[in-house]
């Protein structure tokens, strides 16, 4: 903890400051655009970005890691609040703040248990159809808005009500949103080092100003309240705890592994190290401090922390800097945003949805693995016209279910069977063309436990059917069989038992540490034969 202190460096201050006022740039009109998108006044996500970092960046390990408003947390909060409150009601924003307070507190159990390595609860592939789902649920929900359509209910709803309204389209309003949709795009594209959203909200509000938007039918966002918000504890109703609790869990994973995989990448790029706890802490008294003035969840933002690294970031003072610039728009420029079209703000956020979808992420998956691009595919298509919260649980679902198939059916690979010898082991081991008869080599990819240890038990069963020869001899190549369970060990014992009514020997070689523990003390030695290497135990005969 407090990182800040013990990574401040004067002769670093400059560029912390100069990477701050970089990110502030970045950070207005994408928290203007996340406030839109949970359902809040727009002052909303301004408010995110001003005491949440600052506790961040006292508090958290991470040197680097920039906070705030972010676009899938913003998703989750507007589904989780709306299922107890209208939009725009006072239960609403109440609703939002005892989530922002529930998500802090489940952050800070998930630091003082140690949960960091949840995670890795969401694999890269179905976290890439997560984040393209929330992409395609803001591109069609905030489309209606940049064509000046009137347009509400779900996702596919708002899509079929677009496409049929197009004869309603405001010119003015398209243009407006549609240009700095390209704008933004392009800019990213050719200029990634400068702010261009921030450019296009106010090159498009000059244009909006000098064509008279107001007088031709397009909304303006309007002066924001000036100066910094109060501190206010969220209204706390009983009945609405337990059904926010599953909104509040889907946050904080999300959370947890988006901010994790932003600091362990720049901790890696820049020869530092991370304390996945420490960071924890962090994130809950920054969630704590948005909940409290009026904010709402926030999460460790990815083109955040990269402007700032790009701007020459180095410590926490990153954050600080952000959120005094923010402050002082606040205070010295709230009056600004009257001059700002809603399809403007709109335009960032359906440009922000664009980035969103992975398209270049979901084909490399579909190149190197055809089934997890399929559970990618998944997520997406929940997420988008499902719900966002929905589509994490299937996310955790999805991805726990590929690793448990995996370890249900893992790789392996026969060594030695019907007095073939595979060409690897050849070149591995000297190995005799005399007595392989009878000797089956066989090796299996993963620990042994309950959940493949039937399958490890029928493979060998099958082996031994299809040689021509009865099976008496069988090594297991244990190199990869990290661990056994009990499962496991009732499946050998069982194996070794079989093999020795015929005369027979089951031998266990490589066996790891940990394996060979278990080996001796159930008692399971005094029934196999443990051989340490696998050249020694290939020359094992039965008697």
């Amino acid at each position: 903890m407090f990182t800040l202190l013990r990574t401040f460096r004067v002769r670093t201050l400059r560029s912390d400051v100069l990477a701050g006022l970089t990110v502030a740039a970045i950070a207005i009109p994408e928290s203007l655009g996340y406030a839109s998108i949970a359902g809040l006044p727009v002052e909303a996500g301004l408010y995110c970005a001003l005491l949440p970092p600052i506790v961040f960046a006292l508090v958290a390990f991470s040197r680097q890691l920039v906070v705030g408003a972010d676009s899938a947390t913003a998703a989750l909060v507007a589904a989780g609040a709306g299922a107890v409150a209208a939009v725009g009601t006072a239960p609403y924003g109440g609703a939002v703040g005892v989530l922002g307070l529930l998500v802090a507190a489940l952050l800070a159990v998930m630091a003082v248990a140690r949960l960091g390595f949840l995670a890795n609860l969401i694999s890269q592939p179905v976290l890439a159809g997560f984040l393209s789902g929330v992409g395609v649920s803001l591109i069609l929900g905030k489309a209606p808005g940049v064509l000046g359509i009137e347009a509400t209910g779900t996702t596919w709803d708002t899509a079929v009500t677009t496409v049929t309204s197009l004869g309603d389209v405001k010119p003015a309003s398209a243009a407006l949103g549609l240009g700095v949709v390209a704008v933004v795009l392009l800019g990213e594209r050719v200029l990634p080092r400068v702010p261009v959203a921030l450019a296009a909200v106010v090159l498009f509000s000059v244009v909006g100003v000098v064509i008279g938007a107001a007088g031709r039918g397009v909304a303006m966002i309007g002066a924001l309240p000036r100066g910094l918000p109060s501190v206010a504890v969220p209204t706390l109703v009983p009945g609405e705890i337990p059904r926010l609790a599953g909104a509040a869990a889907s946050i904080a994973i999300v959370v947890l592994a988006q901010s994790a995989a932003v600091a362990r990448s720049f901790a890696t790029k820049n020869g530092y190290r991370v304390d996945e706890g420490a960071d924890l802490v962090g994130l809950a008294g920054a969630n704590a401090a948005s909940a409290l003035t009026g904010g709402f969840a926030i999460n460790g933002s990815p083109p955040r922390t990269a402007a700032g690294d790009g701007a020459g970031s180095r410590s926490q003072a990153v954050n600080i800097a952000m959120a005094l610039v923010i402050a002082l728009l606040l205070v010295f420029g709230s009056g600004l945003f009257a001059y700002v079209p809603s399809p403007v703000l709109d335009g960032v956020v359906l440009a922000i949805g664009v980035g969103l979808v992975k398209v270049a992420e979901l084909r490399a998956v579909r190149a190197a693995r055809r089934a997890e691009s399929y559970t990618a595919v998944l997520a997406l298509v929940v997420v988008a016209f499902v719900g966002v919260e929905q589509g994490v649980l299937l996310a955790v679902i999805v991805s726990l279910a590929d690793r448990l198939r995996r370890q249900y059916r893992p790789w392996d690979e026969v060594l030695v069977h019907d007095g073939v010898v595979a060409p690897r082991l050849r070149d591995r081991v000297r190995v005799s063309d005399e007595g392989l008869d009878g000797l089956l080599v066989y090796r299996f990819g993963a620990p042994l436990f309950f959940e493949n240890a039937v399958h490890f038990e029928d493979r060998i069963a099958q082996l031994r059917a299809e040689a021509t020869t009865p099976v008496r001899r069988v090594v297991v190549d244990a190199a990869a069989m990290a661990d056994i369970d009990f499962t496991g060990i009732g499946v050998l014992r069982r194996l070794a038992s079989d093999l020795a009514k015929d005369g027979g020997r089951l031998v266990l070689t490589e066996l790891a540490p940990a394996a060979a523990d278990t080996v001796v003390r159930t008692g399971l030695a005094d029934v196999v034969l443990v051989v340490p290497r696998l050249e020694h135990a290939v020359q094992v005969r039965v008697p």
